[in-house]
């Protein structure tokens, strides 16, 4: 199944101030990305590498990606880590989100449909060229 934000040109982004959810702001419709973890367990956006020459941008693909394991640091129980890159026409983004259980659940980054209405605290996020 392809990616609602394939074929949409990135205007700008926002992130919950939560870090939970990231908001595409395209030409056309606003899509959403939630930081879901199983039960037991706690997910979020670690960091975002926006694309080395800014926005607006034109998304080409959306897929998961295996990120590197960098341990275990102390005041988590089990950290696991995942990862999205977005390849759009002005290069690549990468989102990299964290999983914090007890070893048994794990997380995932949720595309949002239509009828998702938020009540994030939204801050934008600067990709100027």
């Amino acid at each position: 199944m392809s990616n609602r934000l394939v074929g949409q040109i990135i205007k700008k982004m926002k992130i919950a101030d939560n870090k939970k959810a990231i908001l595409f702001i395209t030409d056309s419709e606003e899509i959403m990305a939630w930081a879901d973890g199983d039960c037991c367990s706690d997910t979020w956006i670690e960091h975002i590498e926006l694309p080395a020459n800014g926005f607006p941008a034109k998304v080409l693909a959306v897929e998961d990606i295996e990120m590197p394991d960098l341990g275990q640091p102390d005041g988590y129980e089990y950290l696991q880590y995942y990862g999205v890159k977005i390849t759009t026409d002005k290069g690549h983004m990468i989102i990299d989100y964290r999983n914090e259980s007890n070893g048994y659940y794990g997380g995932k980054l949720v595309w949002l449909d239509d009828r998702y209405v938020s009540t994030e605290n939204w801050v934008e996020i600067n990709a100027s060229a």
